[in-house]
């Protein structure tokens, strides 16, 4: 008896059906992006965050972490004094510039407290809790928050 090689007709019909199934499920996972700018920015607001907290532990100073679309939509400046003169700029390493983090334009950033500042020691300033929501524009239940704690300034 002859042994043949290779796949009968119905394995591959089957194979192919199965792969066009899970191409229709998983392609519109990874074919729109804004999950991951969503989660970008995220990441980035919570990056400075941490960076205005250290700053002004390291400079025991006040950093304010300051959040007004009004002035200039989709930002984050920090500055050492809440008017954020020229002169009060926290400097940013990468460009030796003004530290300001411009969002992407398919997200949306609220927070509950639109001047947030660090202390010496780290904290929160107003002592409360501030919340940051960054939201993507096309699909408001894709979001991720980020909360400082009151006593501590803990970012998570």
């Amino acid at each position: 008896m002859i042994k043949a090689d290779g796949f009968t007709l119905v394995e591959l019909v089957v194979v192919i059906a199965l792969t066009g199934i899970m191409m229709a499920v998983a392609a519109p996972r990874f074919t729109s992006g804004d999950i991951f700018e969503t989660r970008g920015d995220a990441g980035l607001l919570s990056s400075t965050l941490r960076y205005a907290q250290k700053t002004a532990i390291a400079q025991r100073k006040k950093v304010f972490v300051l959040h007004n679309d009004a002035v200039e939509p989709n930002t984050v400046s920090l500055c050492f004094d809440p008017n954020c003169g020229a002169a009060q700029v926290v400097i940013n390493p990468e460009t030796a510039g003004a530290y300001v983090l411009t969002f992407s334009h398919s997200v949306i950033v609220g927070s509950s407290n639109k001047a947030l500042g660090f202390d010496g020691l780290g904290r929160a300033d107003p002592n409360e809790l501030a919340t940051y929501r960054v939201t993507n524009k096309k699909n408001e239940l894709q979001f991720v928050g980020i909360s400082v704690e009151a006593n501590t300034g803990y970012i998570h």
